[in-house]
């Protein structure tokens, strides 16, 4: 029996005063998560992790509640024990150094991963390490946490003669490299998936990582074209144009690409005080209505901020930060959505501490 066990505390709470879209301040409970995971054996591990502020009722479809990030199990076998299987609750295999981050200290997340992505999922997961410095992985997963009609009836949509997947499942291409001493580090993927019967979706990671002594940064870069847009992102802004036509019914929009752009730095410039920056852009497309076009809806923006690590041994961190978004959207999806923006200062602390 191995004695690895470990009880991980994630925390991040904030004093936030926005403005734009909402201009009331308030003290948010920004991170809550409390995680359990060890070494049964040498070659069986486990891993549990629940938000704290999230809902414990099931999914309609996969039967796990939202607040449950992580419930897996991790087997090693073969020579040399470089193949892994992983089963259960688990994080989708993307190529995503945002989705990897510590939530701890990733003060504001993209539309692709707050949104678009279906972050946590049931999954089967078959890697294999390759080399010390490269692996890759197979990942099988459901392609959304709640089912067909559940999506459509709670998002007031019809369906518009599309039926639910046979076989509503996803598949994950990754692979994970380590060059120049774990210096450069890459994180690609390729997802195919379906959502509806006969209409595939198809999806690009290209993440990179830089990570040197008091310097780390990424740069991540994705594709999706969704055949139905159940993350819902671009379809109110279309839906809403499409509105004064006759007899329109609001529906998920079909042949939707969205593209991401996503870079954040971190600089320890003195002993104990980081510099932390993030930008990102993203569009969404129609690719079946060309009156509609490329990049309807655009949104963009950046956070900066400084963090102060008093307790050098502690993962425990004061921070401030300026955070801004805009959406904005073009030609004819223009005329029936406004803009909008946010701006938001925030002051507070974080902690990830492993308790034992």
């Amino acid at each position: 029996m191995s004695d690895r066990i470990d009880l991980n505390f994630y925390f991040r709470s904030s004093a936030e005063f926005p403005s734009g879209s909402s201009n009331q301040a308030s003290v948010k409970m920004n991170e809550a998560r409390l995680e359990l995971r060890g070494d049964i054996t040498p070659d069986l591990s486990f891993r549990v992790r629940y938000r704290l502020y999230r809902g414990f009722a099931g999914n309609s479809f996969d039967n796990a509640p939202s607040a449950l990030d992580h419930a897996n199990v991790t087997y090693q076998f073969g020579k040399e024990k470089k193949w892994h299987l992983t089963a259960g609750k688990q994080a989708a295999n993307v190529g995503s150094w945002e989705a990897d981050t510590n939530p701890t200290f990733e003060y504001q997340y993209t539309e692709f991963v707050g949104r678009q992505l279906n972050l946590f999922l049931l999954a089967l997961e078959l890697g294999y390490e390759v080399t010390d410095n490269h692996s890759i992985q197979l990942q099988l997963h459901n392609t959304y946490n709640q089912d067909f009609n559940t999506t459509y009836t709670s998002a007031g949509y019809a369906a518009n003669g599309l039926e639910p997947a046979k076989t509503p499942f996803g598949l994950y291409v990754t692979w994970l490299g380590n060059m120049f001493d774990n210096r450069w580090q890459t994180f690609y993927s390729y997802n195919i998936s379906q959502f509806a019967e006969d209409k595939t979706d198809h999806a690009v990671s290209i993440a990179n990582k830089v990570v040197l002594d008091r310097f780390n940064a990424y740069l991540d870069l994705h594709s999706a074209t969704l055949s139905v847009d159940y993350p819902n992102i671009g379809s109110p802004a279309i839906n809403n144009y499409l509105a004064a036509s006759p007899a329109f019914a609001p529906t998920f929009q079909q042949d939707i690409n969205y593209k991401s752009a996503i870079l954040r730095v971190d600089y320890e410039f003195i002993p104990k005080w980081f510099i932390t920056a993030k930008g990102f852009y993203q569009t969404a497309s129609h690719r079946e209505n060309n009156d509609i076009g490329d990049n309807f809806r655009k949104h963009y923006g950046y956070w900066a901020g400084i963090e102060y690590k008093p307790v050098a041994n502690q993962d425990m961190r004061l921070f401030t930060y300026y955070y801004f978004n805009t959406t904005r959207y073009n030609d004819l999806v223009a005329e029936t959505n406004p803009n909008q923006k946010l701006h938001l200062f925030a002051v507070g602390v974080l902690y990830f501490v492993n308790i034992f």
